[in-house]
């Protein structure tokens, strides 16, 4: 449930979902039948039907790994007899050879150089220019991934919301690059207490969401405690000083979660947040949980730290 990726929408998705040791494994398998076919009919001419192994190398694999398919695909070619080759002077052998792996040289850098600029684009897309959590429509696509899939495990899942106290104060006394400066420094620090596919995001402003998972409800608090608890410590030292506070939920993982309903019931803790006080965090626990022997007896109920 909660280590699912979301899962992929277009081709581009697809096949960058494909493992590597499978896709090399596709590559060399299809170099090996293509230089055979190329063997037994060479009049057809197999040079061209190289490229898209080189363009998925190049998309999937890497620079290296495409140069090596580039190589591998003009000595394959090269080394079989053609009928256009018979008599050839070793001259022009040798320049129609170095014309082949000239072409693929070529495919490989436009290909990388378009990988390059839609991975750049892509990140631009999907994360805010400030504090590089991701946008409010990035970090939806991967809760409903996760919320909204067919339980798999016994996994907790831990939705919280957080924002910055006094953050208005703080840009009216500081101007907006103090403002900018504590939005960073809390993304930064939420983002070092990320672990495996937990994420981060940024709703508006100074509010913020965190995608959270743990063994057991028990574990979840804690683990939500233990975030709280470094964003305190970290935002006080940092140049401008700051506190937050957050309003988390710990979803039951026997059942898919609707995204705008758990949002929306994490809302209602975080309204109880900011009535308590600063630099404050609650915890509740959604509906009755099994994941913990101690708890699964109880109701939902809250916890409060101060």
């Amino acid at each position: 449930m909660p280590g699912r990726e979301p899962t992929p929408r277009d081709p581009l998705d697809t096949l960058q979902a494909w493992r590597k040791a499978g896709m090399w494994a596709a590559l060399v398998a299809a170099c090996l039948i293509l230089a055979a076919a190329d063997r037994v009919v060479p009049e057809a001419g197999m040079a061209a039907l190289f490229i898209p192994l080189i363009t998925f190398a190049g998309w999937r694999l890497g620079p290296r790994e495409a140069c090596s398919v580039a190589l591998a695909a003009a000595l394959l070619n090269v080394s079989t007899p053609h009928a256009g080759d018979a008599g050839l002077p070793p001259v022009l052998a040798i320049l129609r050879g170095i014309l082949r792996l000239g072409t693929n040289a070529f495919v490989v850098w436009a290909v990388c150089t378009l990988r390059s600029a839609y991975d750049r684009e892509r990140t631009a897309a999907r994360h805010d220019g400030l504090t590089g959590a991701l946008n409010r429509a990035a970090f939806e696509e991967h809760a409903r991934s996760i919320l909204e899939a067919e339980p798999c495990d016994q996994r907790v899942t831990v939705l919280a919301l957080a924002d910055i106290d006094d953050f208005k104060v703080v840009n009216d006394t500081g101007g907006h690059a103090a403002g900018d400066a504590v939005l960073r420094a809390f993304a930064e620090i939420a983002a070092a207490s990320l672990d495996g596919r937990e994420r981060l995001g940024r709703l508006g402003g100074d509010e913020f969401v965190l995608l959270l998972e743990a063994d057991t409800a028990e574990a979840a608090r804690s683990r939500i405690e233990a975030v709280h608890r470094r964003l305190t410590d970290d935002l006080w030292s940092a140049p401008v000083p700051a506190t937050a506070s957050i309003g988390a939920l710990v979803l039951q993982p026997e059942r898919r979660h609707d995204w705008v309903s758990a949002l929306k019931a994490a809302d209602h803790v975080m309204y109880a947040v900011k009535a308590s006080g600063k630099n404050a965090l609650r915890v509740e626990i959604s509906g009755m949980v099994a994941a913990s022997p101690d708890m699964s007896r109880l109701p939902a109920r809250a916890f409060a730290v101060a």
